[in-house]
């Protein structure tokens, strides 16, 4: 049997109304030679009755519910492409995607991985599209712009399968931060490169694990812990100067989701704990004074803001026309 250029691997949990959609995008690319293979991660749903609707044109596994990290290393196992690319059960790709990924490799024998800029969408269409990540991503010292940035959207990657055999599969422990872990373990090991357009499309929607997911914290504690000590100087003499910087990001974030939903003595926990780590930065100082503030005067300021951003919009909306 010719082994296929391209392994697809898919892993999915209870998203039969998507998966579908997601397999055709990929059948639909302009090249033809690769593999597909679905992870199922103890579906509950119809998603195998879904997948396997494809017939011979996707390779079905079953497994009892254990992330998606376990799900994508038993994709790569059984995967006998010469590039592995990853596609999340409800997100699609575009028609080029991997035909203009494997150009891109075959044009530089260094690459270990090359990525794309990628769309947000939602049941009303496209909204959003993250590009120049050649800008901030690709460009400088890579394994510090992922860990820093992130970005890295999965489904949009492609890598060489032989550098797996080199900075090994995901951590299976690690249910959120798995993904940027590889691609700083790939980036300290390898040339990373763009395809810069967007190719993927991220569907938006309310059941994405970051946003129902209550292990962030955690698994980001836990990212920053094993590529600062588990794989070598390469990358943890890179890792670590920038621990404080990533730490105070992560507890600011958690924190100012908390301050925007008005728990401001919630926000003001995550504030003063982004603080300890990063003492003297002064954005972090300043929210923490704004928990203080009644709710009144919180929810007065973010009319004014809206007004002002309204008077802004419709200025420039006016001097266009003129």
């Amino acid at each position: 049997m010719k082994t296929p250029l391209v392994s697809v691997i898919i892993p999915t949990y209870n998203y039969a109304e998507f998966i579908g959609e997601a397999i055709k995008s990929v059948l639909d690319q302009t090249i033809q030679d690769f593999e597909i293979l679905v992870i199922d991660d103890g579906s509950t749903d119809n998603t195998k009755e879904v997948v396997l609707s494809f017939g011979d044109k996707v390779r079905y596994f079953y497994q009892s519910q254990q992330g998606p990290a376990k799900a994508r290393n038993k994709g790569i196992v059984e995967s006998k492409g010469e590039y592995i690319a990853f596609l999340d059960a409800d997100d699609v790709w575009l028609p080029s995607k991997l035909e203009k990924q494997v150009n891109l490799f075959r044009s530089n024998p260094k690459l270990g991985m090359v990525v794309t800029d990628n769309f947000l969408f939602d049941d009303a269409g496209i909204y959003r599209e993250y590009v120049n990540k050649k800008g901030y991503l690709i460009t400088g010292d890579v394994v510090a712009n992922i860990f820093i940035n992130s970005g890295v959207v999965t489904p949009t990657v492609m890598v060489r399968r032989e550098v797996f055999d080199k900075v090994g599969l995901f951590e299976e422990n690690l249910y959120i931060a798995e993904d940027d872990n590889m691609w700083i373990r790939i980036a300290a090991e390898y040339d990373v490169d763009i395809v810069d357009e967007s190719l993927a499309k991220i569907r938006d929607h309310r059941g994405r694990t970051m946003r129902v997911s209550d292990k962030l914290i955690e698994s980001v504690e836990k990212n920053i812990e094993l590529l600062s000590s588990k794989y070598g100087p390469k990358v943890a003499s890179r890792i670590r100067p920038l621990a404080a910087k990533k730490y105070n990001q992560i507890y600011f974030s958690q924190g100012y989701g908390q301050f925007e939903n008005g728990n401001y003595r919630q926000a003001r926990a995550f504030f003063i704990k982004a603080l300890k780590v990063n003492p003297g930065n002064k954005k972090t100082m300043i929210y923490i004074i704004a928990t203080y503030i009644p709710s009144w005067a919180h929810s007065f300021l973010r009319r004014i803001k809206r007004m002002v951003s309204r008077d802004k919009y419709s200025t420039a909306i006016w001097n266009r026309q003129q």
